[in-house]
């Protein structure tokens, strides 16, 4: 692009980025008002009892580490599989459905129940939250080479909150 060409638009340009900026603000309020509710903002890590609080539900990580036994399907080459057994408690007489999802240190989050995942014998349909079917156990798969870090759990109903548990 010339320096005229530059020179004829120099207005036309600013004013077409305002423009822009004014026609997407009115069409992105729709995202906005259902993230700002409904986004995970707010982790919520345990005290010192091991068990973190969303509301009036509890949430504990009872074991965690690499998963033994594997059934007749080993998983993929170059992925580990590591399970989760997880505690809940409170909450009213409905359990809540959560999802479970395992960070590693670089910030990528892996969620339970790959497809490529064999099936374990003690493995839950879900996980539940509070209620009289709380908790639960997953399975993750992780490439070899991650290292997980810490479980993010969270519950529609509780959002913005959701609960993050570090993985010893």
């Amino acid at each position: 692009m010339s320096r005229e060409w530059w020179r004829r638009n120099r207005v036309a340009l600013p004013v077409m980025v305002v423009a822009l900026a004014g026609l997407a603000w009115p069409v992105s309020e729709q995202a906005r008002d259902v993230w700002w509710p409904r986004g995970e903002r707010i982790a919520v890590s345990p005290g010192g009892d091991g068990r973190a609080v969303v509301g009036d539900v509890s949430l504990q990580l009872a074991e965690f580490g690499r998963a033994g036994d594997v059934p007749d399907e080993p998983p993929p080459d170059g992925y580990t599989v590591w399970r989760a057994e997880l505690a809940s408690g409170g909450g009213d007489d409905e359990s809540l459905n959560c999802t479970a999802q395992l960070q590693d240190g670089d910030g990528n989050r892996y969620t339970a129940g790959s497809r490529y995942l064999p099936s374990y014998d003690d493995e839950s349909i879900g996980v539940y939250c509070g209620g009289p079917d709380a908790g639960g156990v997953v399975y993750f798969l992780l490439p070899d080479d991650a290292e997980p870090d810490l479980l993010r759990v969270s519950a529609l109903e509780l959002l913005p909150e959701y609960w993050t548990l570090p993985v010893p």
